[in-house]
């Protein structure tokens, strides 16, 4: 009932079909939100499907939907807006579809780590059974740590990435950060997923979360090193150098991001190998 009420609370929030439809005209941002929330919610229905505990089954999968869809609108869409893209402004009114980017990955990252705290045998060695406490637990932990590794990420980029996604629209910047929320999103999903054998699997995927903040501080360091000194620009009327990442770096960026995300979810399945004596 809980669940129900966010649900229908933040999807209230976040809706933009209440406007009229010449916003929605040949505007793809709308829809790139909408995609994102049907993705999330697929990953969520798979787990629920193949992967969860053996009890949960019938109005239980209901429940866990419901649940799923108020994480999704609520920790997803609805707190993407705390980070400076607005969802009716940006996204529908402004049609700037790197803001819907962002938006939409956010989302997705949200959706991964629910379903993922979904994954697994409350009690693999025994006959006992959980409760909707646990994937919450989990998720709550996953998404407090997708949160600060977000954090610093938007803590040492040159400038503010809210302004160069809403003014400059940088499908660049807007790439590298998807990649980053992806990524980040794909080893908290294996940090909290699957039965409970050892803390492996943890260190690892926090490990990874380190490189990923590492990778981060490098790239930063080179975007400053490459900025001229002098005026920023940042009053209005006065002429300095761009904060502006070159397209290269933030390309060679968002490919690091990607494969510090693979290489998570490989080393989580050569762990499970070598766990499961096979």
């Amino acid at each position: 009932m809980v669940s129900a009420f966010v649900a229908v609370a933040a999807a209230a929030a976040t809706r933009t079909g209440v406007f009229h439809r010449l916003y929605l005209r040949g505007n793809p941002a709308p829809g790139i939100l909408r995609l994102g929330v049907i993705v999330a919610m697929a990953w969520i229905a798979f787990v629920l499907w193949r992967y969860a505990d053996p009890s949960v089954t019938g109005i239980y999968v209901v429940f866990y939907l419901v649940m799923g869809y108020a994480v999704v609108k609520l920790f997803g869409q609805f707190a993407a807006s705390w980070f400076g893209v607005r969802i009716r402004v940006d996204a529908v009114e402004r049609r700037n579809v790197p803001a819907a980017l962002v938006i939409a990955a956010f989302t997705i990252a949200t959706g991964l780590i629910f379903g993922g705290s979904l994954w697994g045998e409350a009690d693999p060695v025994g006959d006992g059974e959980g409760g909707w406490w646990i994937p919450i637990s989990f998720f709550l932990l996953g998404w407090t740590t997708l949160l600060i590794a977000f954090g610093l990420f938007l803590r040492r980029e040159p400038g503010s990435l809210a302004h160069r996604l809403q003014r400059e629209r940088s499908l660049e910047d807007a790439r590298a950060t998807i990649f980053f929320l992806l990524a980040a999103g794909v080893a908290l999903t294996d940090a909290v997923s699957g039965d409970f054998w050892g803390w492996q699997h943890g260190l690892l995927t926090f490990g990874v979360l380190a490189a990923l903040v590492i990778a981060r501080e490098i790239f930063a360091g080179l975007a400053a090193a490459g900025t001229p000194t002098g005026r920023t620009g940042d009053v209005a009327g006065e002429e300095g150098p761009s904060h502006e990442p070159s397209e290269t770096r933030r390309t060679l960026e968002a490919i690091v991001y990607v494969l510090l995300g693979l290489a998570a979810w490989w080393l989580n399945r050569l762990l499970d190998g070598s766990l499961g004596g096979g």
